[in-house]
């Protein structure tokens, strides 16, 4: 006679009510980038960003940013 394995689930309260994103969504939170106190000259490309998301979505927001200089 073959064992019947059992299926664990994580639950908790508001589990059917998570908002959902779409993945090819990238949100810029500038609390989590870095900006140097003061710049050099006008010219100056310091600004750094983190990034999360998928590769090709990340690739494509980085060239559109000016990366494919």
């Amino acid at each position: 006679m073959a064992k019947k394995k059992t299926k664990l689930e994580l639950t908790w309260i508001g589990k059917e009510n998570r908002f959902k994103l779409e993945p090819r969504i990238l949100i810029n939170d500038p609390g989590k980038s870095y900006h140097p106190v003061h710049h050099v000259n006008e010219d100056d490309t310091f600004d750094n960003r983190l990034i999360f998301g998928k590769g090709e979505a990340a690739l494509a927001l980085l060239l559109d940013m000016g990366g494919n200089q």
